[in-house]
């Protein structure tokens, strides 16, 4: 059975604790979320819950959920579907998915942020392309533009600005061609990423027609 063998400040996330599964970071929630965890706990939802006798088919479902969750961040949606392909009972399922979202280790938004954040700061994509692949994992689109919003604010950053840096990447690889070739085809990459024509011409006069 999983047990939580530390809680320690996040070194990234200012007022967040990441929380320690067997010795392996498990989760990064913020310190009110943890609040009612301890080292050595079964589990880390176990303090969220009612003292109560858990069938064994749902503690088998539960500790499942959690090694999904080890292995990678997940939405609810996500992690719901995954749990019934591989069987698992819709009503454990349930249960299992409220326990870890009354224990803050599932939660949408800060799910959302992250992708954000990695779509923003990491490798430059559009707001759309990342609206995209959180309604696949089945975020929904309130959450996926309040965590959007919420990066684009953190870091400074918008649209244009992004675009121009995922412009600038792309540029290095068509070097070789000739000016014209070269708008064309950051262009045409440009509209495959999602963005709108009037953020990709934005992109192309910072990239292509500025001074050097």
């Amino acid at each position: 059975m999983p047990l939580i063998t530390g809680i320690v400040p996040s070194p990234d996330k200012p007022g967040h604790v990441v929380i320690l599964v067997d010795g392996v970071p498990f989760a990064t929630v913020p310190e009110q979320a943890a609040a009612g965890l301890t080292p050595g706990q079964d589990s880390p939802g176990a303090a969220a819950e009612p003292p109560r006798k858990t069938a064994a088919g749902e503690q088998k479902t539960y500790e499942r959920a959690l090694r999904l969750l080890s292995f990678r961040a997940r939405s609810a949606r996500e992690l719901e579907k995954r749990l019934i392909e591989k069987g698992e009972p819709r009503e454990h399922v349930t249960t299992a998915i409220e326990r870890l979202t009354s224990s803050g280790l599932l939660d949408d938004a800060r799910f959302a942020e992250a992708k954000a954040r990695s779509g923003i700061v990491g490798k430059p994509r559009s707001r759309r392309r990342i609206e995209q692949d959180l309604a696949r994992k089945g975020v929904s689109r309130d959450v996926a533009d309040a965590a959007i919003r919420q990066v684009m604010a953190e870091e400074g950053t918008d649209e244009s600005a992004v675009a121009e840096r995922a412009a600038r990447k792309k540029l290095r690889s068509l070097s070789g061609l000739a000016p014209a070739e070269q708008r064309q085809k950051l262009y045409a990459f440009l509209a495959r990423q999602g963005y709108s024509p009037d953020v990709a011409r934005r992109a192309l006069r910072a990239v292509l027609d500025a001074p050097p």
